[in-house]
Protein backbone atom coordinates (compact mmCIF):
# COMPACT_ATOMS: atom_id res chain seq x y z
CA UNK A 1 0.00 0.00 0.00
CA UNK A 2 2.98 2.21 1.06
CA UNK A 3 4.19 2.00 -2.40
CA UNK A 4 1.09 2.38 -4.45
CA UNK A 5 0.97 5.67 -2.70
CA UNK A 6 4.39 7.17 -3.43
CA UNK A 7 5.00 5.29 -7.06
CA UNK A 8 1.17 6.48 -7.48
CA UNK A 9 -0.17 9.48 -6.16
CA UNK A 10 3.49 10.97 -5.99
CA UNK A 11 3.78 11.34 -9.83
CA UNK A 12 -0.27 11.56 -10.26
CA UNK A 13 -0.12 15.15 -7.92
CA UNK A 14 3.00 16.30 -9.86
CA UNK A 15 1.46 15.50 -13.57
CA UNK A 16 -1.75 17.43 -12.43
CA UNK A 17 0.16 20.72 -10.86
CA UNK A 18 2.01 20.19 -14.11
CA UNK A 19 -0.96 20.49 -16.55
CA UNK A 20 -2.10 22.91 -14.19
CA UNK A 21 0.67 25.53 -15.09
CA UNK A 22 0.56 24.64 -18.45
CA UNK A 23 -3.13 25.37 -18.18
CA UNK A 24 -2.43 28.96 -16.45
CA UNK A 25 0.08 29.92 -19.42
CA UNK A 26 -2.63 29.75 -22.41
CA UNK A 27 -5.13 31.51 -19.48
CA UNK A 28 -2.54 34.19 -19.13
CA UNK A 29 -1.70 34.62 -22.78
CA UNK A 30 -5.76 34.88 -24.03
CA UNK A 31 -5.16 37.76 -24.87
CA UNK A 32 -2.09 38.37 -26.55
CA UNK A 33 -0.94 37.89 -29.87
CA UNK A 34 -1.38 34.26 -31.02
CA UNK A 35 1.37 31.51 -29.85
CA UNK A 36 4.65 31.26 -32.37
CA UNK A 37 4.46 27.51 -34.25
CA UNK A 38 7.63 26.83 -31.69
CA UNK A 39 5.98 28.12 -28.46
CA UNK A 40 2.84 25.68 -29.49
CA UNK A 41 4.94 22.74 -30.26
CA UNK A 42 6.87 23.11 -27.12
CA UNK A 43 3.19 23.26 -24.93
CA UNK A 44 1.83 20.13 -26.82
CA UNK A 45 5.19 18.31 -26.51
CA UNK A 46 5.31 19.08 -22.76
CA UNK A 47 1.65 17.89 -21.88
CA UNK A 48 2.26 14.86 -23.42
CA UNK A 49 5.74 14.56 -21.60
CA UNK A 50 4.38 15.13 -18.46
CA UNK A 51 1.32 12.27 -19.04
CA UNK A 52 4.59 10.10 -20.28
CA UNK A 53 6.82 10.40 -17.16
CA UNK A 54 4.43 10.49 -15.15
CA UNK A 55 3.43 6.51 -16.03
CA UNK A 56 6.81 5.73 -16.27
CA UNK A 57 7.22 7.24 -12.45
CA UNK A 58 4.08 5.27 -11.38
CA UNK A 59 5.66 1.97 -13.19
CA UNK A 60 9.05 2.60 -11.86
CA UNK A 61 7.34 1.36 -9.12
CA UNK A 62 7.69 -2.70 -10.63
CA UNK A 63 11.75 -2.28 -10.90
CA UNK A 64 12.99 -5.21 -9.10
CA UNK A 65 16.32 -3.50 -8.72
CA UNK A 66 15.85 -0.68 -5.36
CA UNK A 67 18.57 1.56 -6.77
CA UNK A 68 17.49 1.71 -10.59
CA UNK A 69 14.13 2.01 -9.58
CA UNK A 70 14.55 4.99 -6.92
CA UNK A 71 16.86 6.60 -9.72
CA UNK A 72 14.16 5.73 -12.47
CA UNK A 73 11.24 7.25 -10.13
CA UNK A 74 13.40 10.77 -8.87
CA UNK A 75 14.28 11.48 -12.43
CA UNK A 76 10.98 10.95 -14.14
CA UNK A 77 9.19 12.68 -11.19
CA UNK A 78 11.91 16.10 -11.82
CA UNK A 79 11.23 15.48 -15.59
CA UNK A 80 7.35 15.80 -14.53
CA UNK A 81 7.93 19.49 -13.12
CA UNK A 82 10.50 20.77 -15.70
CA UNK A 83 8.26 19.60 -18.36
CA UNK A 84 6.22 22.12 -16.61
CA UNK A 85 7.87 24.72 -17.59
CA UNK A 86 9.08 24.58 -20.60
CA UNK A 87 6.82 26.61 -22.57
CA UNK A 88 7.84 29.15 -20.22
CA UNK A 89 11.33 28.95 -20.85
CA UNK A 90 10.02 28.86 -24.75
CA UNK A 91 7.84 31.95 -24.33
CA UNK A 92 10.51 34.44 -22.59
CA UNK A 93 13.29 33.69 -24.42
CA UNK A 94 11.03 34.36 -27.93
CA UNK A 95 9.87 37.63 -25.61
CA UNK A 96 13.84 38.36 -25.15
CA UNK A 97 14.53 38.27 -28.87
CA UNK A 98 11.53 40.15 -29.84
CA UNK A 99 12.57 42.78 -27.22
CA UNK A 100 16.26 43.08 -28.90
CA UNK A 101 14.76 42.88 -32.18
CA UNK A 102 12.61 45.97 -31.10
CA UNK A 103 15.69 47.90 -28.94
CA UNK A 104 17.97 47.83 -32.54
CA UNK A 105 14.86 48.98 -34.58
CA UNK A 106 14.37 51.71 -31.78
CA UNK A 107 17.74 52.23 -31.81
CA UNK A 108 18.14 52.84 -35.73
CA UNK A 109 15.05 54.75 -35.69
CA UNK A 110 16.38 57.81 -33.32
CA UNK A 111 19.75 57.57 -35.71
CA UNK A 112 17.62 58.11 -38.89
CA UNK A 113 15.90 61.02 -37.08
CA UNK A 114 18.67 62.61 -35.04
CA UNK A 115 20.35 61.84 -39.15
CA UNK A 116 17.26 63.88 -40.66
CA UNK A 117 16.85 66.48 -38.45
CA UNK A 118 20.82 67.46 -38.90
CA UNK A 119 19.87 67.66 -42.87
CA UNK A 120 16.77 69.27 -42.35
CA UNK A 121 18.46 72.33 -40.03
CA UNK A 122 21.44 72.55 -42.83
CA UNK A 123 18.64 72.83 -45.53
CA UNK A 124 16.83 75.13 -43.85
CA UNK A 125 19.41 77.44 -43.38
CA UNK A 126 20.74 76.83 -46.65
CA UNK A 127 17.91 78.52 -47.81
CA UNK A 128 17.72 81.18 -45.37
CA UNK A 129 21.18 82.24 -46.58
CA UNK A 130 20.31 82.30 -49.92
CA UNK A 131 17.04 83.91 -49.44
CA UNK A 132 14.91 81.45 -51.60
CA UNK A 133 11.86 79.47 -50.85
CA UNK A 134 11.76 75.72 -49.72
CA UNK A 135 9.93 74.08 -52.68
CA UNK A 136 5.89 73.39 -51.28
CA UNK A 137 6.29 70.19 -51.45
CA UNK A 138 9.04 70.19 -49.73
CA UNK A 139 7.66 72.41 -46.82
CA UNK A 140 4.69 70.24 -46.62
CA UNK A 141 7.28 67.63 -45.83
CA UNK A 142 8.57 69.63 -43.15
CA UNK A 143 5.69 70.80 -41.79
CA UNK A 144 4.79 67.00 -41.30
CA UNK A 145 8.66 65.74 -40.10
CA UNK A 146 7.56 68.35 -36.68
CA UNK A 147 4.09 66.95 -36.14
CA UNK A 148 6.13 63.76 -36.01
CA UNK A 149 8.56 64.38 -33.85
CA UNK A 150 7.64 63.06 -30.90
CA UNK A 151 9.12 59.55 -30.36
CA UNK A 152 8.02 59.11 -27.11
CA UNK A 153 5.44 56.69 -27.87
CA UNK A 154 8.29 54.48 -29.00
CA UNK A 155 10.08 55.08 -25.49
CA UNK A 156 12.11 57.64 -27.17
CA UNK A 157 12.93 61.28 -27.15
CA UNK A 158 10.57 63.49 -28.04
CA UNK A 159 12.11 66.06 -30.10
CA UNK A 160 8.91 68.23 -31.08
CA UNK A 161 10.86 71.17 -29.28
CA UNK A 162 13.55 70.96 -32.14
CA UNK A 163 11.34 70.41 -34.54
CA UNK A 164 9.17 72.81 -33.84
CA UNK A 165 12.21 75.23 -33.30
CA UNK A 166 13.14 74.43 -36.69
CA UNK A 167 9.70 74.99 -38.64
CA UNK A 168 9.51 78.80 -36.73
CA UNK A 169 13.14 79.40 -37.60
CA UNK A 170 11.60 78.34 -41.08
CA UNK A 171 8.70 80.56 -41.58
CA UNK A 172 10.48 83.68 -39.96
CA UNK A 173 13.38 83.19 -42.10
CA UNK A 174 10.95 83.90 -45.03
CA UNK A 175 11.55 79.99 -46.61
CA UNK A 176 8.77 78.46 -45.39
CA UNK A 177 5.73 80.18 -46.08
CA UNK A 178 2.11 78.97 -44.48
CA UNK A 179 0.30 80.79 -47.38
CA UNK A 180 2.50 79.17 -50.22
CA UNK A 181 0.09 77.70 -52.69
CA UNK A 182 -0.01 74.39 -53.51
CA UNK A 183 -1.11 72.98 -57.03
CA UNK A 184 -4.19 70.56 -56.87
CA UNK A 185 -4.01 66.69 -57.73
CA UNK A 186 -5.13 67.75 -60.86
CA UNK A 187 -5.23 70.97 -63.29
CA UNK A 188 -9.30 71.29 -62.85
CA UNK A 189 -8.65 71.84 -58.90
CA UNK A 190 -8.00 74.95 -57.81
CA UNK A 191 -4.40 75.32 -55.95
CA UNK A 192 -4.74 75.42 -51.81
CA UNK A 193 -2.51 77.72 -49.43
CA UNK A 194 0.38 75.10 -47.63
CA UNK A 195 -1.48 75.40 -44.47
CA UNK A 196 -4.72 74.66 -45.63
CA UNK A 197 -3.01 71.78 -47.92
CA UNK A 198 -1.44 70.05 -44.28
CA UNK A 199 -4.82 70.82 -42.83
CA UNK A 200 -6.43 68.44 -45.50
CA UNK A 201 -3.75 65.82 -45.50
CA UNK A 202 -3.43 65.32 -41.54
CA UNK A 203 -6.33 66.60 -39.74
CA UNK A 204 -9.45 66.55 -41.94
CA UNK A 205 -9.55 62.96 -42.06
CA UNK A 206 -9.83 62.80 -38.19
CA UNK A 207 -11.36 65.63 -37.18
CA UNK A 208 -13.23 66.10 -34.74
CA UNK A 209 -12.76 62.86 -32.90
CA UNK A 210 -9.27 62.03 -33.88
CA UNK A 211 -7.06 64.51 -34.27
CA UNK A 212 -3.02 63.57 -33.08
CA UNK A 213 -1.98 66.83 -30.60
CA UNK A 214 1.36 67.63 -32.53
CA UNK A 215 -0.49 67.88 -36.62
CA UNK A 216 -3.04 70.41 -34.23
CA UNK A 217 0.30 71.97 -33.03
CA UNK A 218 1.76 72.66 -35.93
CA UNK A 219 -1.51 74.17 -37.39
CA UNK A 220 -1.59 76.68 -34.47
CA UNK A 221 1.90 77.48 -35.76
CA UNK A 222 1.22 78.42 -38.96
CA UNK A 223 -2.35 80.07 -37.95
CA UNK A 224 0.26 82.58 -35.48
CA UNK A 225 2.60 83.06 -37.99
CA UNK A 226 -0.22 85.22 -40.29
CA UNK A 227 -2.09 81.88 -42.38
CA UNK A 228 -4.69 83.44 -44.39
CA UNK A 229 -8.03 81.55 -43.48
CA UNK A 230 -10.21 84.24 -45.04
CA UNK A 231 -10.19 81.54 -48.24
CA UNK A 232 -13.82 79.40 -48.96
CA UNK A 233 -11.11 76.37 -49.36
CA UNK A 234 -10.33 77.55 -45.31
CA UNK A 235 -13.96 77.21 -44.15
CA UNK A 236 -13.44 73.81 -42.43
CA UNK A 237 -10.29 74.78 -41.00
CA UNK A 238 -11.79 78.16 -39.48
CA UNK A 239 -15.02 75.83 -37.74
CA UNK A 240 -12.59 73.97 -36.44
CA UNK A 241 -10.22 76.89 -34.79
CA UNK A 242 -13.45 77.61 -32.95
CA UNK A 243 -14.08 74.60 -31.53
CA UNK A 244 -12.90 73.75 -27.84
CA UNK A 245 -10.02 71.21 -28.08
CA UNK A 246 -10.70 68.42 -25.51
CA UNK A 247 -6.91 66.36 -24.68
CA UNK A 248 -7.16 62.46 -24.60
CA UNK A 249 -5.30 59.51 -23.56
CA UNK A 250 -1.87 59.53 -25.86
CA UNK A 251 -1.69 61.19 -28.89
CA UNK A 252 -4.70 62.21 -29.87
CA UNK A 253 -7.20 64.67 -29.21
CA UNK A 254 -10.88 65.75 -30.35
CA UNK A 255 -12.86 68.79 -30.60
CA UNK A 256 -16.14 69.79 -29.93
Amino acid sequence: MKRILVYVVVPLLLALGSLANLGALQLETMMQPSWSSTLRLAWNASAMLVIVLAVLAAFSGRIVRTLVRRLVFLVALVLVVVAGFVPRAVRMAEQMSAAAVQQAADADLEMQFQGDLLDRTDEVQAHIDQKTPLAVADALTLLEFAASADLSWRSLPDHTPEAFSLLEQAIDGKVLDPNALVPGPTADVPPVTLTVAFYDKFIRPGSPRAIKKHDWDVLQILVAKGADLSTPAAAQVRADLVRTVVLGEGRFLSLQ
